[in-house]
């Protein structure tokens, strides 16, 4: 029985895997998506004696299987594709745009596709105002996104530019502690700590006109999935045999 449970942990664990690889390919298109991983642990051992014998040489730990431990994802910066659109930005390191929700709590995205909505507010590919409400006058002839974010535009018979507000870039000591909502949205966690002002330069920068792609290895995910099918396999073969001997003992009653 105990090889029963065991591999039908395996299973599930195994199934969990395939669940987030296919996520991950699934949007390997999406504006700064990340990756994901599945890591496991395994579980608690009991301890076997046999009798009459010194506990040296008499223990036996039997694992219990495996579980999840944690869906980790991988915040490294994926490439940089050049749009050509004023209003795409792709953030160069780690850093993170804020943007605001409709309760008035700080939320953070890679996603730089903004737009302009209704009332010339700078929002999110998503509609969320981003901090700071910059608005964008309607009579801005250009804008213009420096390295730092600030946001500046030129009016009408004027060569000079104005500067409008800047981007809010936030830096987390653990990104991989961002708590992830869906849409390219990440809330702040105590793992992740708490939000930082960034120091821009070589290693973190905004380019105006690109988008960041996604981070997924179509190729490496490919490898991934051989990988966690055969070990599914090979756990359902394990149900197999283990039923094939309980159906065994069982026979030798008769």
């Amino acid at each position: 029985m105990r090889a029963l449970y065991a591999a039908a942990s395996g299973m599930a664990a195994q199934q969990t895997r395939l669940d987030t690889i296919a996520n991950n390919i699934a949007n390997v298109a999406t504006t700064g998506f990340k990756k994901s991983r599945a890591s496991f642990q395994d579980l608690f051992y009991q301890e076997l004696t046999h009798g009459g014998m010194s506990a040296s040489t008499s223990r036996l730990d039997v694992g219990g299987g495996v579980q999840l431990s944690a869906l980790a994802k991988n915040h490294s910066t994926g490439a940089m594709g050049e749009t050509g659109r004023i209003l795409d930005i792709a953030i160069q390191g780690a850093g993170y745009l804020a943007v605001e929700d409709n309760r008035g709590e700080t939320l953070y995205t890679r996603d730089g596709n903004l737009h302009i909505d209704s009332d010339g507010v700078l929002t999110s590919s998503t509609g969320l105002p981003l901090m700071g409400d910059i608005y964008i006058p309607q009579d801005a002839r250009e804008l213009k996104i420096l390295a730092d974010g600030t946001l500046q535009a030129a009016f009408a018979n004027s060569t000079e530019y104005t500067t409008l507000g800047q981007l809010e870039i936030s830096t987390f000591v653990n990104p991989s502690g961002l708590q992830p909502m869906g849409n390219n949205i990440y809330r702040a966690t105590a793992r992740s700590g708490d939000a930082m002002a960034p120091e821009f330069g070589t290693d973190l920068y905004i380019a105006q006109g690109y988008l960041e792609h996604s981070n997924v290895d179509i190729a490496e995910e490919l490898i991934n999935m051989i990988e966690a099918q055969r070990a599914y396999d090979l756990n359902s073969k394990v149900v197999k045999t283990a039923d094939e001997v309980l159906q065994a003992a069982a026979n030798l009653k008769r």
